[in-house]
C-alpha cells in the first residue's frame, strides 16, 4: 500500500507574514510537498519550499530528481527557488513546470531570480541540472511521473496578468486538485468544474471573506482571488470529498 502524503509547507499569498498570529497555519507563502510512495513532487515554489528542501536534502536523499510545478510567475509562488537547497548540490536535477510568460521564456525568467540585478548568485552557483519543461494549455494535458502519480493541468485565465495553472493530481485512483489565485465570482467555468469533478481533495483559494471582497470603500473584484463561500460553491458544483 503506497503511503500518501500532502504537506502545506505555505498557504500565503503576496508575502511571508511570521507572527504568533500565524502559527497554525504557517507564515510562508505556497508551497505544498506531494508524496507518493518513492514518487514526490511539489506545488509551487513559494518561501515554503525553502523548508521542503530542508527535507528532502536530510529525509530523502535518495530523491535526486525533483519535480516543480507552477501555477504561474507571480513572485510568492517562485520566491523560494534561489533557497531550495538541492539547487547547490550537483547530483540533484530539478524539472521545473509551467505554461510559457507572455513576456518572457520559463527558463529565462527562473534563472533571472538568480540574476544581477536581483541576485548575486549568478548562474555560475546554480549546481543543479535544470529542466524548464513547458505545458501546453490549448487543452487539458498530463505529465506522468514515476510509478504512482500523474498531474493533469487546465488553464484559468481570470487572474492578472496572465491567468495560471490549476493542477489535478491523481495517485493510483485518488485525486486532489489545487487551485490557486483563482477568482470565481459566479462560480468555476463549465470546464473547470469538470476538472474538479470527483476530486477526493480540493485546495482552493480563499484570500478573503465576503466582507472583504465586496467592501463597499476597497472591493477586490478583478484582485483575481476568491472568498471563501465562492470556494465551497465550487466544491459543492464539483462533488468534491474534502
Amino acid at each position: 500500500m503506497v503511503e500518501n502524503k500532502f504537506i502545506f509547507y505555505g498557504v500565503r499569498g503576496s508575502y511571508p507574514v511570521p507572527s504568533p498570529r500565524t502559527v497554525k497555519y504557517g507564515g510562508n507563502t505556497s508551497s505544498i510537498l506531494v508524496e507518493a510512495g518513492s514518487d514526490t513532487i511539489v506545488l509551487d515554489a513559494g518561501t515554503g519550499i525553502v523548508n521542503i528542501g530542508r527535507y528532502l536534502t536530510q529525509e530523502r536523499p535518495e530523491k535526486k530528481h525533483i519535480d516543480i510545478f507552477l501555477t504561474h510567475y507571480h513572485m510568492d509562488h517562485i520566491q523560494g527557488i534561489p533557497f531550495f537547497e538541492p539547487v547547490f548540490n550537483k547530483d540533484y536535477t530539478i524539472n521545473i513546470y509551467c505554461d510559457e510568460s507572455p513576456t518572457l521564456p520559463l527558463g529565462e525568467t527562473i534563472l533571472s531570480l538568480f540574476n544581477k540585478p536581483l541576485s548575486p548568485i549568478g548562474n555560475a552557483g546554480i549546481k543543479a541540472h535544470f529542466n524548464f519543461i513547458p505545458l501546453n494549455t490549448d487543452k487539458v494535458g498530463t505529465v506522468k511521473i514515476g510509478t504512482h502519480l500523474s498531474v493533469d493541468f487546465c488553464k484559468e485565465h481570470l487572474h492578472p496578468e496572465a491567468g495560471v495553472l490549476l493542477y489535478r493530481v491523481n495517485i493510483d485512483g485518488m485525486r486532489l486538485v489545487y487551485a490557486t489565485d483563482v477568482e470565481s465570482v459566479n462560480g468555476f467555468a463549465e470546464e473547470h468544474i469538470r476538472f474538479i469533478d470527483g476530486a477526493d481533495i480540493l485546495i482552493h483559494d480563499t484570500m478573503y471573506f465576503d466582507e472583504d471582497y465586496y467592501d463597499p470603500d476597497f472591493p477586490k473584484t478583478g484582485f483575481g482571488h476568491s472568498t471563501v463561500s465562492m470556494a465551497v460553491q465550487n466544491a459543492i458544483k464539483g462533488n468534491v470529498k474534502n
